[in-house]
Parts: structure tokens; C-alpha cells; sequence
């Protein structure tokens, strides 16, 4: 005999690889540890991360986590988007069990007009030289870079554009991240004892 229950994954949170598109708006001044000290210009920016992890360290809470102000500086891009000048303008996202950062990032290089500013940031766990870009692009022809990238890499992206306007101490006031809607909860069977 046996019972039919339903396992909801998106309970756990999706798993998956991120590109923040910021906007500085003014220079701003940032420390990364004790030793090191940047000045970034104004501009726009793009950090690539990811988030394999479950709950707390799924991808939806790391996104949601990049885009609140009021949290423990704990990466480096952290104290960068802690500068009052630092707008996240978009999110784009795509699901992967794999760490698929790196790939990303290097397909952002591989246009000549992104640039590294500043060596070693967000990349400390790779051997990447940095997951902090500079853009020379617009942001509607770096949306579409970002896309080809994603693509590029055998991953289906999705945008996370601003949706209203509310005060509050986001960085950006309402994002709608939520599961595709034609995703379907997994049922799993499982055994019931006999008694």
C-alpha cells in the first residue's frame, strides 16, 4: 500500500546563477577588508554570483539579500552596493545546479566593452580575476548582452526589472521573483507501513 504526498521544491528555493546590474550614480568609496580601499566611478557595473544552496542560501534569498539595504556586510559586493550612490537596476537569473558563474563572467569579458575595474572582487573562491565588471554599454543593450551570455552558456535567463515604487530600505522596492508558473510540484511516493 502505498500513499501519494506532495514534495514542493520551490519550498527549498531554486538553485541557480545571478547577474546584478548596478548603477553608480556618484563616486563612492568602498572598503573591501582592512587592507584595501576602492574608489568607484560612476557608471554601470555588473556582479555575477551564485547560489547552489537550499533555504537560506537558495537563489531567491540570495537575490533578495543583494537588493535589501539593511544587512551584515558579510562579500565583498556587499560593502560596494552599501554605497548610497549604488542602485541595483535589474537581475538576471537562470536555474543550474552547476556553478556556472565563472562561465558567465568570462562570457561578459569576452565583449570589448566590459572591462575589469578592480582585481580580485568577488572572486576569491575562483580563478577568475574579478566578478565585478564595468559596462560601457546601456543598460538596454547590456539587458541584451546579458541574455546572449546566459544563452551562450545552455541556460535559459530571466530579467528582474523594478515593478512599482514604495519607500523602504531596499535598493530596489519590488521585485517579483517567483517560479516559472507552468512548473508543477514533484509528487513522490512513499511506502505506508502495514499495520
Amino acid at each position: 500500500m502505498s500513499d501519494e504526498s506532495t514534495f514542493d521544491e520551490t519550498k527549498y528555493g531554486l538553485r541557480g546563477v545571478y547577474t546584478l546590474i548596478i548603477r553608480f550614480q556618484d563616486r563612492c568609496k568602498a572598503s573591501i577588508g582592512t587592507h584595501l580601499s576602492l574608489v568607484i566611478e560612476p557608471g554601470l557595473y555588473i556582479y555575477t554570483g551564485s547560489a547552489l544552496g537550499r533555504a537560506s542560501t537558495s537563489l531567491e534569498f540570495r537575490i533578495r539579500r543583494h537588493l535589501r539595504r539593511d544587512k551584515r556586510e558579510f562579500w565583498h559586493i556587499d560593502r560596494l552596493l552599501a554605497c548610497s550612490s549604488a542602485k541595483v537596476l535589474s537581475v538576471v537569473f537562470a536555474e543550474t545546479t552547476r556553478k556556472a558563474e565563472c562561465g558567465v563572467n568570462a562570457a561578459f569579458l569576452r565583449d570589448s566593452k566590459v572591462k575589469v575595474p578592480f582585481r580580485g572582487i568577488g572572486s576569491s573562491d575562483c580563478r577568475c580575476v574579478s566578478h565585478f565588471l564595468l559596462s560601457e554599454r546601456s543598460l538596454r543593450s547590456l539587458l541584451r548582452m546579458a541574455r546572449s551570455c546566459y544563452s551562450s552558456l545552455g541556460l535559459s535567463p530571466y530579467i528582474l526589472n523594478r515593478r512599482g515604487s514604495r519607500s523602504g530600505n531596499s535598493v530596489i522596492p519590488e521585485y517579483k521573483l517567483e517560479r516559472r508558473p507552468n512548473t508543477r510540484p514533484i509528487r513522490m511516493r512513499q511506502s505506508v507501513p502495514h499495520r
